[in-house]
């Protein structure tokens, strides 16, 4: 049904409405209670009328004018609304992102281990999952709490899609796989990490995180600076991403250790490149002391490195950082262990001592 044409008498009280305002048509909106396309639009029906004073018609004015019809898009008054409304979400989303406290529970009251598990690829053919099997029972016996660093599955896409018929295991199979290693496996993770191969195409990386959202830990994007507060007090402040920007020949934790120079964290802590490395640094101002580590993962037997003849790098797949919250020599305070199952006997060993 046509909508209906605006009364003479709604015009003619516009008009004046503006004349009183001298042509604001935000005023007049705000009295009328209608948008400033509105008054416009009636500002232009009247003309078309004759209904404005002062204005003769001129005599090429066609014989008819048309209703007013109704927009069906949004008014740009609510899109501007709604783009405030969208920034302030996404800003305090942002701001809440830049360090995520992690509230360790009085179970992890004095020594406690932070797992940093490398890149899985839990459906390549070269996974070793006999080490991958062995660390996780190390983490579930010593109640660490880990964090993972990325690149789950292969997640082939694209002009790489072939390589699915170079590996048993198919695309719907790995996200099974992806399942059962964060819900099944009693790890606590307390954070994972979208690595470049998990956003491929975007899929994976949207299973992990529907999957996290049902899980206590979380899943951020390439990276997060996760702020781990002790029953005690203490605090810990660990900053973990796929990958850091910076490369070099010489040293596997390059990147890393820049980072941690010009940062105020604890640990920092990286994956991607399926090589191992360890830095300590001490800031000559402050005296801090920063742990930068990268984990080589369990992709051990890579065709793309043999074919490039890549050496390998590789000294441990994954490590763990042996935390005393109680402790003010910061070499006891975080020791680096680059065996999980060692690792898992010595925090035993230390809270059966205490």
């Amino acid at each position: 049904m046509p909508a209906p044409p605006i009364s003479e008498e709604r015009l003619k009280e516009t008009i004046e409405l503006v004349d009183k305002h001298k042509g604001s048509t935000r005023k007049v909106a705000q009295e009328l209670n209608i948008s400033e396309g509105a008054v416009r639009i009636r500002m232009k029906n009247a003309k078309s009328r004759g209904l404005i004073k002062g204005e003769e018609e001129p005599e090429s004015k066609p014989p008819f004018w048309i209703n007013d019809l109704p927009d069906e898009d949004i008014p740009v008054e609510d899109l501007v609304k709604q783009g405030v409304e969208r920034w302030e979400r996404k800003e305090r989303s942002h701001n809440a992102r830049k360090l995520i406290n992690v509230n360790l529970r009085k179970k992890l009251d004095g020594v406690f281990g932070l797992a940093i598990i490398g890149d899985p690829h839990l459906d390549d053919d070269g996974c070793n999952w006999r080490k991958i099997t062995e660390d996780n029972k190390a983490m579930v016996d010593a109640d660490m709490v880990a964090i993972n660093i990325g690149d789950l599955t292969n997640n082939w896409i694209g002009r790489l899609m072939s390589k699915y018929a170079d590996q048993e295991t198919t695309r719907k199979q790995a996200i099974k796989l992806i399942e059962w290693y964060l819900t099944k496996t009693k790890v606590y993770w307390a954070g994972v990490i979208g690595g470049n191969h998990d956003f491929w195409g975007h899929e994976h990386g949207s299973v992990i995180d529907f999957i996290m959202k049902s899980q206590p830990g979380m899943f951020q994007n390439h990276g997060f600076r996760m702020n781990l507060k002790c029953p005690n007090g203490r605090q810990i402040r660990v900053n973990c991403r796929h990958d850091f920007a910076g490369n070099s020949q010489w040293n596997e934790t390059h990147a890393i250790s820049k980072a941690a120079r010009f940062g105020t964290d604890d640990i920092y802590a990286a994956g991607h490149k399926h090589t191992s490395g360890y830095q300590i640094i001490k800031d000559p101002e402050s005296s801090k002391i920063s742990h930068a580590v990268r984990v080589a993962g369990y992709k051990e037997i890579d065709d793309f490195a043999l074919q490039k003849g890549f050496r390998e790098h590789k000294i441990w797949e994954s490590m763990c950082f042996i935390i005393d919250p109680y402790q003010e020599d910061p070499l006891r305070f975080i020791k680096p262990v680059f065996s999980l199952t060692e690792a898992a006997e010595e925090i035993k060993w230390k809270r059966n001592r205490k």
